[in-house]
C-alpha cells in the first residue's frame, strides 16, 4: 500500500498549496485506503475526495453505475443512506446501487467493506478449497456471483501487483468452475434432468459465458447425434421421393428390377417420373418432428437472453437440411423432375413446414418468420439456379413446338405439291403451248371441276400443275396461324410462370424482384416467339399468296381456279385468329402477371411485358392493314381490267339521233357485280371498324376509277343519259351497301352525279352550261374550277362551245384575246 509522507511544512490551509486540478489528478490514481488518507492531507485533497464525482467515476469504472437504481421516493424527499439496503452483502451489494451522485461515496465504502476481505484473500498462497470465497459461499450459484463481484472489484484496483494477480487467479478460477459446472450440466443434459440443466446454465449466464452454451448444445444436440437417420447421407434414399407414372408394381426377374407400367414392361430409359407426394409430405413432418423436438427442450433449459433456437436452425438448416435438399435435387435431376421438384421443395418448407412448427419461447413471436428467413437465405442459390433453368427449358420448348408446327406446314405443302406434280403429263411443244393457253382461258365459274373430265382432273400440264400447287396453298391461307399452338405455349407459359410464382414470399427482396424479373423475361419471350416465329411468317406467308392476284406484283397470275373473295375471305379468317391470339395472350397477361401484382408500376414505361405486348398488338395491326391493301388494290385493279375491256367508245359518244339501249352500261355493271361480290366480304367475319375502312377505301377507290374513266371519254348530249344511268347505279350502290361511313362516301357519288348534268345540257344553250361549270358549290366541295373544267372538256362538242362557255365562267373567251 502506498503511504503518504507528512511533511510538516506543508501549511494544509494555504489553497495554493496543492491546487484541486492537481489533487484531483492524484486521486485518479489512489486505492481507497489511501483515497481517505488523502482527503485529510489539506483543504483541496478534503474538498477533492468530498467530490462525489470521484466516487462516481470509481463506480462506472466497476460497471454498475451505468445499471445503477433509479431512486423512486414516493413522499417527494432524498433517500437517506440509512434507507439503501444489501450493500453489505457481498452477492448482491454491486447489484443495489442507487444513482444519488452524493451517496456514491457512502456507497462505494460500503461495497468496499463487503468484497475487500474476500479480494485480499485471493493474494495468499492458499490452495483454491481454502479461499474465503468457497468456505463462506457453498452453492455454485453463490460462488459464481462473488466471482463476478470480485472481477468488477478489480477494475477499481489501481496497485499494479495486487490487481494483475488477483485478476489471473479469479480468471483461473472462473475456468476451473466453468468446466465443473459444463460437466454437472453434461451429466444432467444427458439423463435429461433439464430441470438440474437449467439450474446450472442460468449460473453460466450469469457467468457471461453464453458461447460456451451455445456451442455445448450444438455439440450434444446436433454435431453428436448420430440416431438421426434424417441427416445421414449414407442412409438418406432419395429414390423413394419419385415414382414411374402408371406405376403398378415391380418385381425382381433375373437378379434386375422389373416395373410394370399399364401392363407392359418399361426400361429404365423410356420411364417417366412423377413425385412421391406422400413421401414429400412424410419428410416434412419428419424434420419439423425435429424441429419441435430441439425447441422443447432448449424452452426447458434456456432463457430468452440466449438465442440457442436461433443457432440450432441457423445449424440445421444452413447444413443438415442444405445437404439434404441436395441430394433430392440432384436426383430429380435424373429423372427430369428438377424444374418441378425445386418449386415443390420451397413450397413445402416455407407452408408445410413451417405450419407444423410448434410455437417456441426462446425465439417469440418471430420464430416462423425467422425460420422463414434462414430458409430462404439457403435456397437462394437454388432459385437463382432453378430462374436460369426454367428460362432455357421453355424457350427450348417453345422453339421446339414452332419448329414442329413450320415442319407440319411444310410436309403438308410438300405433299400436296408431290401429289399433283405426279399427275404431269409428259408433253410435246405443241401439247405444252395448248395447255398455256388453256391456262389463260380457265372458267372462274368451274372451280369444282365437276364439268371436267377425268382424265383432265388426274392429268396436269406443267403450267397447270403449278397453278393448281398455287391453288392449293392459298385455300390454305386460314391455317397459316394455330390458336391452338399458341394456347399450348400460353399453357406452358403458364406452368413455369406457377413453378416460379411459388416463390412470391421469398424474403430476400432483391431476389423476389429477380423472380418477377424472370416471370416477366418469359411472358416476352412468348411474345417474341408469337411474333416473330408465328405470326410474322404467317401473315407474310399469307399475303404472298394474295399478291398473287396484284397485277402490279412480280408474283401475278391469271392461273387461279378460284374467284377472288374465297382467298380474301380466308384471309381474314386468318385476321379473325390473329385477334384471337392477341385476346388469348391478353387474357394471359391480366391472370397470370397484372391479378399476380408482378409489376410495381403496371403502366410505367419500364413494364418490358407491356411493351412488348403492345408491339405484338401493332404488328398484327400492321398485317391487317397490309392485308386490307393488297385486298383493294387486287379489286380496284380488276375493277380497272374491266372499264379497259368492255368499254366503247359508243357508250359515251353516241351520235344524234342514234338508237340507244336506255340503261347502265356493260361495263358499269360487271364492275358493280364485282363490288357487289366483295364489298361486303368482311361484314359479320371482321370487326366493325375494319369493316368500315375496307368499304370507305373501296368507295375512294373506285370514285377515282370513275372519274378517270369520264375523263378518258369523249362524252355527247346523246350518250350523256348512259353516263347518268352509270352514275346512278353507282350512287344506288353505295346507298345500298355503306351503311355507316354514308357521309363520307355519299357525297363523292352526288358530286359525280352531278358532274353528269354538264353532259345533258345541249350544245346551244352554252349559258347554262358555263353557269353550272362556275357554280362549284353545286359538287359537294368535292371538285375544284381546274377538275370541272377538265370535265367540260369531255364534251364532244367542246370545240364549238368552248369560247361562249369561257366567257360565261370568266367573263371573255380566247376569242377576244388580241395580241399586241
Amino acid at each position: 500500500m502506498a503511504q503518504v509522507i507528512w511533511n510538516t511544512d506543508i501549511d494544509v490551509y494555504n489553497p495554493d498549496v496543492i491546487p484541486v486540478l492537481v489533487a484531483k489528478a492524484i486521486a485518479g490514481f489512489l486505492p481507497i485506503q489511501d483515497l481517505l488518507s488523502f482527503g485529510q492531507v489539506s483543504r483541496n485533497t478534503y474538498r477533492t475526495v468530498s467530490d462525489p464525482e470521484v466516487w462516481v467515476a470509481r463506480l462506472r469504472a466497476m460497471k454498475v453505475w451505468q445499471t445503477a437504481q433509479v431512486p423512486r421516493d414516493g413522499h417527494g424527499r432524498p433517500l437517506t443512506p440509512g434507507e439503501i439496503h444489501d450493500l453489505e452483502n457481498p452477492l448482491i451489494c454491486v447489484n443495489s446501487v442507487v444513482k444519488i451522485p452524493k451517496l456514491a461515496q457512502f456507497q462505494l465504502l460500503k461495497i468496499h467493506k463487503s468484497l475487500y476481505p474476500y479480494y485480499v484473500d485471493l493474494l495468499g498462497n492458499k490452495s483454491y478449497d481454502q479461499l474465503k470465497i468457497f468456505k463462506d459461499f457453498t452453492t455454485p450459484e453463490d460462488q459464481a456471483k462473488i466471482l463476478n463481484n470480485l472481477i468488477m472489484y478489480n477494475k477499481i484496483d489501481y496497485i499494479d501487483d495486487s490487481r494483475e494477480v488477483i485478476r489471473d487467479k479469479i480468471n483461473a478460477l472462473f475456468e476451473i468452475f466453468e468446466n465443473a459446472l459444463l460437466r454437472e450440466l453434461e451429466i444432467h443434459f444427458d439423463i435429461q434432468d433439464y430441470e438440474v440443466t437449467k439450474r446450472f446454465v442460468k449460473i453460466l449466464i450469469d457467468l457471461k459465458n453464453q458461447q460456451t452454451l451455445i456451442d455445448f448444445f450444438l455439440q450434444k444436440s446436433i454435431f453428436d447425434n448420430e440416431e438421426s437417420e434424417l441427416f445421414n447421407p449414407e442412409t438418406f434414399d432419395a429414390s423413394k421421393f419419385f415414382e414411374p407414372v402408371g406405376w403398378k408394381e415391380s418385381h425382381v426377374e433375373d437378379g434386375i428390377e422389373k416395373i410394370q407400367l399399364d401392363d407392359s414392361p418399361v426400361s429404365e430409359e423410356d420411364r417417366e417420373y412423377e413425385l412421391n407426394e406422400p413421401e414429400f409430405k412424410r419428410l416434412i413432418a419428419d424434420l419439423a418432428a425435429i424441429f419441435n423436438q430441439q425447441a422443447q427442450v432448449i424452452d426447458l433449459i434456456f432463457p430468452q437472453s440466449v438465442p440457442m433456437m436461433y443457432k440450432v436452425c441457423e445449424e440445421l438448416i444452413s447444413n443438415q437440411v442444405k445437404e439434404l435438399l441436395m441430394i433430392l435435387i440432384d436426383a430429380s435431376k435424373l429423372k427430369n423432375l428438377y424444374l418441378t421438384v425445386v418449386p415443390t421443395i420451397y413450397q413445402l418448407m416455407t407452408e408445410d413446414f413451417i405450419a407444423l412448427l410448434k410455437p417456441n419461447e426462446n425465439v417469440g413471436e418471430s420464430y416462423h418468420q425467422l425460420v422463414t428467413e434462414l430458409f430462404d437465405m439457403l435456397y437462394e442459390s437454388f432459385v437463382v439456379e432453378h430462374m436460369r433453368e426454367e428460362a432455357v427449358f421453355f424457350q427450348a420448348n417453345s422453339k421446339a413446338h414452332i419448329l414442329e408446327w413450320k415442319e407440319d406446314i411444310s410436309k403438308r405443302e410438300a405433299e400436296t405439291t408431290q401429289n399433283i406434280l405426279k399427275h404431269v403429263k409428259v408433253e410435246t411443244k405443241n401439247d405444252f403451248l395448248t395447255s398455256f393457253k388453256k391456262v389463260f382461258t380457265v372458267n372462274t365459274n368451274n372451280s369444282s371441276g365437276k364439268n371436267s373430265e377425268a382424265t383432265d382432273e388426274k392429268n396436269y400440264s406443267e403450267i397447270q400443275a403449278k397453278a393448281q400447287i398455287l391453288s392449293e396453298n392459298i385455300k390454305s391461307l386460314n391455317k397459316t396461324l394455330s390458336p391452338s399452338l399458341v394456347l399450348e405455349t400460353l399453357n406452358e407459359a403458364r406452368t413455369s410462370l406457377q413453378r416460379l410464382y411459388r416463390f412470391k414470399s421469398f424474403t430476400i427482396a432483391a431476389l423476389k424482384d429477380e423472380i418477377f424479373t424472370s416471370m416477366q423475361g418469359i411472358f416476352v419471350h412468348v411474345l417474341d416467339t408469337i411474333g416473330s416465329e408465328h405470326i410474322r411468317p404467317g401473315f407474310e406467308r399469307a399475303l404472298q399468296y394474295l399478291q398473287t392476284y396484284n397485277p402490279a406484283s412480280p408474283t401475278y397470275t391469271e392461273s387461279h381456279n378460284e374467284s377472288f373473295n374465297e382467298p380474301i375471305g380466308l384471309f381474314f379468317e386468318l385476321i379473325n385468329m390473329a385477334d384471337l391470339i392477341i385476346q388469348m395472350i391478353d387474357i394471359f397477361y391480366k391472370e397470370e402477371l397484372i391479378n399476380r401484382n408482378i409489376f410495381k408500376h403496371e403502366n410505367s414505361i419500364f413494364n418490358t411485358s407491356l411493351q412488348n405486348k403492345k408491339k405484338l398488338e401493332a404488328l398484327v395491326d400492321k398485317y391487317v392493314a397490309d392485308g386490307l391493301n393488297v385486298g383493294i388494290e387486287v379489286l380496284v385493279n380488276e375493277i380497272d381490267h374491266v372499264y379497259k375491256t368492255n368499254s366503247v367508245d359508243a357508250d359515251y359518244n353516241a351520235a344524234p339521233n342514234t338508237a340507244l339501249s336506255i340503261g347502265p352500261t356493260e361495263a358499269a355493271k360487271k364492275a358493280v357485280k364485282i363490288l357487289d361480290d366483295n364489298i361486303d366480304l368482311l361484314v359479320d367475319s371482321a370487326d366493325k371498324s375494319i369493316v368500315e375502312v375496307f368499304q370507305q377505301e373501296i368507295a375512294e377507290r373506285f370514285f377515282q376509277i370513275i372519274v378517270k374513266t369520264m375523263k378518258n371519254n369523249t362524252i355527247s348530249v346523246t350518250g350523256a343519259t348512259n353516263l347518268i344511268s352509270d352514275l346512278n347505279l353507282y350512287y344506288d350502290f353505295m346507298v345500298a351497301h355503306i351503311k355507316s361511313n354514308k357521309r363520307m362516301v355519299l357525297p363523292l357519288y352526288q358530286s359525280l352525279k352531278k358532274v353528269g348534268n354538264i353532259y345533258l345540257i345541249g350544245g346551244t344553250d352554252s349559258k347554262a352550261i358555263g353557269k353550272l361549270v362556275s357554280d362549284l358549290s353545286k359538287f359537294n366541295g368535292i371538285f375544284g374550277q381546274e377538275e370541272i373544267y377538265e370535265f367540260v372538256q369531255r364534251r364532244q362538242d367542246w370545240p364549238q362551245i368552248r369560247k361562249h362557255v369561257e366567257k360565261v365562267m370568266y367573263g371573255f373567251g380566247l376569242g377576244d384575246c388580241t395580241i399586241v
